[in-house]
């Protein structure tokens, strides 16, 4: 895709500053000062988003959140570093629902090929025009997560954030990240999960109490009617939240192996070795050694819902493309199937 450059006025950059801080509010001015003057006017030009979703709240909550993009995106990629990734230079890179292009904008500071896509016409627009303010070169598509328009084993690394609540087939879209990421190739996903008590309390999407654990036409009619949001319920942009078991159970079952960003106690019981601390090891193995194993477990998968959000770095072990045991690939393949036919996770 060839550059995108934005025209920059000469305002000074201070008044630039006051003005999106009075649009976001709280605390967005100690933010908006250590942002580089070309994306302080990217985001001024994306401030109607309040006047395009029709509600004050939702415009400004979208505004803040894409104000701390590119950042987030650096801070995704460190984690996925932490895992044993280094090779960004040479790397393939895809951010699966990449809005407006904050972590294309990270990895293309790193020297990958970053690739975008995004359903949205107007945020892929948006992404390229934002990597253009940056002078950093991208690529973006507008597709579906659940039809990848990209080659089998094509990428290096995927990252997929704040998405798979959005999608209809959840675990479809995670199988066509599977497909498309090369074999030892990493994935970060990122999500709210339903029962996140910090979600409960302040609905990421839209702010308000106890949506997040809503069956969808329950939130659908709660936030049209009671809260008048949008006019009708179908407006309702959020799918289902999913959880955090059932998320990491599934990209298991895919044939990932996860790297990082597991509920620690969990995956203490899983593999008491990793424990660091001598006595908590000690502590571990004495009520194991009890038969404490099964309310152990029970107790750490509940307290994962309430308190960890769901942010796994993922490796790739398998493809089904290039399984060697025919009886093998096909038993996979059903697994998966069958699991994508529930569409919940």
């Amino acid at each position: 895709m060839g550059k995108w450059t934005m025209k920059q006025p000469n305002v000074a950059r201070e008044r630039l500053v006051g003005d999106l801080s009075a649009v976001i509010g709280g605390q967005s001015r100690a933010v908006l000062d250590r942002l580089p003057t070309a994306e302080l006017w990217y985001l001024a030009s994306r401030a109607d988003l309040q006047k395009r979703y029709g509600d004050p709240q939702r415009g400004q909550i979208l505004l803040e959140w894409e104000m701390s993009a590119v950042e987030r995106g650096e801070r995704v990629l460190t984690e996925i570093e932490t895992c044993g990734f280094r090779e960004w230079h040479s790397a393939s890179a895809l951010d699966v629902g990449c809005g407006d292009g904050g972590f294309l904008i990270a990895m293309a500071r790193r020297g990958a090929h970053a690739h975008g896509l995004d359903l949205c016409e107007f945020n892929a627009i948006g992404a390229a025009l934002r990597a253009g303010a940056w002078e950093m070169p991208i690529a973006v598509a507008v597709g579906s997560a659940m039809s990848l328009p990209y080659r089998s084993a094509s990428f290096d690394v995927v990252t997929c954030g704040d998405v798979i609540e959005h999608v209809v087939q959840p675990v479809g879209a995670l199988r066509e990240i599977g497909r498309v990421l090369r074999p030892g190739g990493m994935l970060w996903l990122g999500a709210p999960t339903r029962y996140l008590a910090a979600d409960l309390w302040r609905d990421p999407h839209y702010g308000f109490f106890g949506v997040s654990a809503m069956p969808r036409p329950w939130a659908a009619w709660y936030l049209a009617r009671i809260r008048r949001v949008f006019p009708e319920p179908q407006h309702y942009a959020v799918e289902q939240l999913p959880t955090y078991g059932a998320t990491v159970a599934t990209l298991r079952r895919m044939g990932f192996e996860i790297l990082g960003g597991e509920y620690r106690p969990l995956a203490a019981l899983r593999n008491p070795n990793h424990v660091q601390s001598r006595w908590k090891k000690q502590t571990l193995a004495v009520l194991l050694a009890l038969g404490f194993r099964g309310p152990l477990s029970l107790f750490f998968r509940l307290a994962a819902e309430l308190v960890w959000p769901i942010r796994l770095v993922c490796r790739k072990t398998y493809t089904l493309d290039n399984s060697t045991n025919a009886a093998d690939n096909a038993r996979r393949l059903q697994i998966l199937q069958s699991k994508e036919n529930t569409n919940v996770l």
